[in-house]
């Protein structure tokens, strides 16, 4: 305990973990505050997002790890509190949601050592109704529900805290709806479009949840915290400090310690838990391939260590945000086993994917691009081959079957363990959720791509070439991918 007052507000002033940690106290008399490590790494995000150090943040995180009360109650009163004038409004699923929020917030602005700690902030005469609070600075935070009307206030900070019921998570139609306000009414209230900023903090529901539209836009910052960390992770926690997450550690072993979780995921079953409490959304009758059948590798090597480089695209119209990805993975052939070294997945209308294709092929010095012969693939196909002088351009295998059929008749190949990826990339995650969601997934443009590939190095073709040097390009030797080994020639 601190006994120099003045030293205490001046923490709570500058260190959003503090003050969370005496907001709580203010809301639950009698109960104990568990200082854990993962509160810690929520407000150093918070905090980021506070000094304009990140304009877009998601966090994902199982139920009753104190979400709401971090970003929706303490976070909002922190932030007015230093800036009274700041204008916040938060979303929630429903309205009686709402509203406890509210009341929570009004709670801590109503707390003697609130006022004394920021002198500053005032709620307006009539500004403290039950969705919204007015401080005399013209600033506050606002509450709204999914479908409600946001008009009449702008906002600087939208926090979106679980806009989403489980139990409707199930629906198309849900899931579209809240996408629907997300992008409509909610994008609409910032005040300034280029300076506002949005938090989104969410349990996973579903593959096709908000949560997984804001990371497909590829504009959200993402903290992960699953209930029991599924590999070894390193994440900062403030103060200069990270917290190093040993594989299968539980969030918080002191209030749902690895054996409460063990016994919860048997009584949810393991497709919700893995949803809302690993956030990690799996489509029941997902899952055919298992993921230990690929090997891993600990970093790329020099482009002169690979044999063979060969690229796979799998390639959409447009750029439409509503469109597929297109989906293109460099493969490097070293020593007997095919190293996945890179993965593009963007939505790209016809002249950027052109250029990216021919892009990536000359930084990875491919010798070989197979483009999938249907749809885009064709055009780009004959325009590159037009274009570029060395027969590099390839078509891959016309599909003659249906996607889940030529899939499950390339998961042999894949057991074979000759098959490795990075044990980490900045792709690996996206990877892993789209093949492992496969085949009911939203996705599966990286699923094609890598069946495309799988079936060229299966063929004749993919188990006999020839290897060049790098530099000079002079024939070396015959490369044979199934036979470990090489063959002068």
């Amino acid at each position: 305990m601190i006994q120099d007052a003045a030293l205490r507000d001046a923490i709570l002033r500058q260190h959003l973990y503090f003050f969370i940690w005496k907001a709580f106290a203010a809301l639950h008399p009698g109960q104990d505050f568990t200082p854990a490590w993962h509160v810690r790494a929520i407000a150093h995000a918070l905090e980021r997002v506070a000094r304009g150090e990140c304009q877009r943040l998601l966090i994902t995180v199982p139920p009753r790890h104190l979400k709401s009360i971090c970003t929706a109650v303490a976070f909002p009163a922190w932030l007015l509190g230093r800036d009274p004038a700041l204008k916040i409004m938060v979303a929630s699923y429903g309205g009686e949601l709402a509203t406890k929020h509210a009341r929570d917030f009004r709670a801590v602005l109503s707390e003697d050592w609130y006022k004394t700690l920021f002198p500053s902030t005032r709620l307006a005469v009539g500004g403290n109704r039950e969705d919204e609070q007015l401080t005399i600075a013209r600033g506050g935070r606002k509450a709204i529900s999914l479908g409600g009307a946001a008009t009449g206030f702008g906002a600087d900070l939208i926090i979106v805290d679980d806009l989403m019921k489980a139990a409707d998570a199930g629906s198309a139609t849900e899931r579209e709806r809240v996408k629907a306000y997300y992008e409509q009414t909610l994008l609409s209230r910032l005040n300034d479009k280029g300076a506002g900023k949005i938090i989104a903090i969410q349990q996973r529901l579903h593959e096709d949840d908000l949560a997984g539209y804001l990371i497909n836009t590829g504009q959200f910052e993402h903290l992960n915290l699953p209930a029991k960390a599924m590999a070894e992770e390193v994440i900062p926690i403030g103060f200069g400090q990270v917290h190093r997450r040993a594989k299968d550690e539980a969030l918080c072993e002191a209030r749902e310690p690895v054996h409460v979780l063990d016994k919860l995921r048997l009584e949810m079953g393991a497709f919700a838990f893995s949803a809302q409490y690993q956030q990690d959304p799996t489509p029941p009758g997902g899952n055919r391939l298992r993921w230990e059948w690929f090997g891993s590798y600990d970093e790329v090597l020099p482009r002169e260590a690979y044999q063979y480089v060969v690229q796979s695209w799998d390639t959409a119209l447009t750029a439409e945000p509503t469109s597929d990805f297109s989906a293109g993975l460099t493969w490097g052939f070293c020593r007997g086993n095919w190293h996945l070294l890179d993965v593009a997945r963007e939505r790209l209308d016809f002249p950027d994917l052109k250029h990216r294709v021919r892009g990536l092929a000359h930084r990875w010095r491919a010798d070989l691009v197979l483009i999938e012969h249907t749809g885009s693939g064709i055009s780009l196909l004959q325009q590159l081959r037009t274009e570029e002088a060395a027969p590099l351009f390839r078509a891959g295998a016309k599909p003659r079957q249906d996607k889940q059929t030529r899939f499950e008749g390339q998961t042999a190949r894949l057991e074979t363990g000759r098959y490795w990826l990075p044990q980490q990339a900045p792709w690996l995650e996206a990877f892993r959720r789209e093949l492992l969601a496969f085949p009911h997934g939203r996705y599966d443009d990286q699923v094609d791509s890598l069946v495309q590939f799988l079936e060229w190095s299966g063929s004749p073709r993919g188990t006999g070439f020839v290897q060049r040097d790098p530099v000079t390009g002079r024939r070396l030797a015959c490369v044979r991918p199934g036979g470990y080994g090489f063959e002068r020639g």
